[in-house]
């Protein structure tokens, strides 16, 4: 890569990362809102609570307190999966530039190792083939991780799915 092309790929990069700030602003300010949604919901639920209790109103205050458990299950799930999806997004706007730049440098790579073919003595398209190869094998590596990745967080995410589901079925069966 000569000095104009590097350059030039240094203005793009400083274009995406400025861009890709503006994301990771985006998505503070919506789990910021989401999080405040709950703030205001526990707030709300308390205020009553407080209101029953001052009023010695203990059958209300139980039932208030049942409804509270109950809703709170429900509104922990969606905001799991709110957060979630913000984040999903996030990791995989940050996985596609970084995939994008990786191909960047290996063509960069490539081009320079067959460049130096030209200049060096016998055996250096040996030494082409092993670093071309290397630089193939670290892509594919990136790309498996990145599945991996994705595959462990789904499994989580039905993992605690499971468990709510259990535990709200439980509260159920007390009821």
């Amino acid at each position: 890569m000569d000095a104009k092309d590097f350059q030039k790929w240094q203005q793009e990069k400083a274009k995406e990362l400025f861009s890709y700030s503006h994301k990771l602003l985006d998505a503070a300010k919506q789990l910021s809102e989401h999080h405040i949604a709950e703030i205001e919901w526990g707030m709300k639920n308390a205020l009553d609570s407080a209101k029953s209790a001052a009023k010695n109103d203990l059958t209300k205050l139980k039932d208030l307190q049942e409804e509270a458990t109950k809703e709170a299950a429900k509104r922990a799930a969606v905001y799991q999966k709110k957060v979630k999806a913000v984040l999903k997004d996030l990791g995989e706007n940050a996985a596609d530039e970084t995939e994008k730049h990786l191909e960047k440098v290996r063509t960069s790579l490539v081009g320079w190792l067959e460049d130096a073919e030209n200049k060096l003595p016998a055996h250096a398209d040996k030494l082409s083939k092993v670093v071309h190869e290397m630089s193939t094998t670290g892509q594919k590596m990136f790309k498996e991780g990145r599945r991996i990745v994705n595959q462990v967080a789904d499994a989580a995410e039905k993992n605690l799915d499971g468990l709510s589901s259990k535990a709200s079925g439980g509260k159920k069966k007390n009821d």
